[in-house]
């Protein structure tokens, strides 16, 4: 038994193992997709890197498109400030001034429906408030 916890215990670390796929930096303003080579239910999730300075929340929305091929197969909006797991994250208040750094995993997944090549293209949409200043932003798609 002593010799058997070990073992199980090391089989469960790499079972929960995730593997970064690609990163898109949402700061850019030209259009950005990645392509992955995925295999059937095999599920890819979505996490987002952060650091951002704001007075007011800002709102926002994280549009993706799947497509396989030339056709349409998804769309979909989430909001990308609504993340669990979160790590390292700090925020702290100062002058009213927030500054929020996070990595976080992000509402919903992608389970592929075939062993294919998939393109997504993850768009962000936000007011454009004067006193929001985004130092970083890339949605992160892990394995």
């Amino acid at each position: 038994m002593r010799t058997l916890f070990p073992l199980l215990l090391i089989l469960v670390l790499f079972a929960c193992t995730t593997e970064e796929i690609a990163r898109i930096d949402l700061t850019k303003t030209e259009p950005q997709s990645i392509s992955i080579n995925c295999k059937k239910h095999r599920q890819i999730d979505f996490y987002l890197d952060g650091d951002m300075e704001y007075k007011e929340l800002p709102i926002m929305v994280l549009d993706f498109e799947f497509y396989k091929g030339n056709q349409q197969i998804l769309k979909g909006g989430l909001d990308p400030l609504n993340c669990t797991l979160l790590e390292n994250e700090s925020k702290t208040i100062e002058n009213g001034i927030t500054r929020w750094k996070f990595y976080g995993k992000l509402e919903g997944n992608f389970i592929p429906p075939s062993d294919t090549t998939f393109t997504i293209y993850p768009t962000l949409i936000k007011n454009n408030h004067p006193d929001l200043k985004i130092h970083k932003l890339d949605v992160v798609f892990v394995r």
